[in-house]
C-alpha cells in the first residue's frame, strides 16, 4: 500500500516557501505594456491552490481580452517547466482598451499581493 505524502502548505521539497513574482513593465507614458509572471504560489496542495488559480485566471483572462477585443499586436511566451508567462503589447500604437486590461490585471494582482504578501510579490519596472 502506497502512503499519500503531502507537503506542508507553502513549502517546496527543500523546505523553503515558494512565491509567485509578477513584474509589470511601464512605458514612458506610465502605461503598462508588458508583464512577466514566474513561480508558483504553493498556497495549498495541488488542485486546491486558490491563489495560483486566481493568478492563472487573471493572466489568461487579460491575454484573452486583448486578443478578442483589440487588434493590438502582442507576444505571449509560456513555459510550464519554470513556470513562466510573459505577455507584451508590441505595436507602436496600442489601444486604450489594451491598457485598461493591463491596468485591471495589475490592480487585481496588487490586491491579492496585499492580502497574501508571503506568497505573491509584485514589482513595476520602467523601461
Amino acid at each position: 500500500m502506497n502512503a499519500l505524502i503531502k507537503k506542508p502548505f507553502g513549502l517546496t521539497g527543500t523546505g523553503y516557501k515558494t512565491m509567485t513574482n509578477v513584474e509589470f513593465f511601464i512605458d514612458n507614458d506610465n502605461k503598462i505594456y508588458s508583464f512577466k509572471v514566474t513561480g508558483h504560489v504553493d498556497f495549498a496542495l495541488d488542485g486546491d491552490d486558490a491563489l495560483c488559480a486566481a493568478i492563472s485566471t487573471l493572466v489568461s483572462h487579460t491575454i484573452g481580452q486583448v486578443h478578442e477585443f483589440t487588434d493590438d499586436p502582442c507576444e505571449n511566451i509560456v513555459d510550464e517547466d519554470i513556470p513562466m508567462v510573459v505577455f507584451k503589447l508590441t505595436g507602436d500604437e496600442i489601444s486604450d482598451l489594451s491598457y485598461i486590461f493591463m491596468e485591471s490585471l495589475a490592480s487585481s494582482v496588487d490586491d491579492l499581493a496585499m492580502m497574501h504578501p508571503d506568497y505573491i510579490k509584485v514589482s513595476y519596472t520602467e523601461s
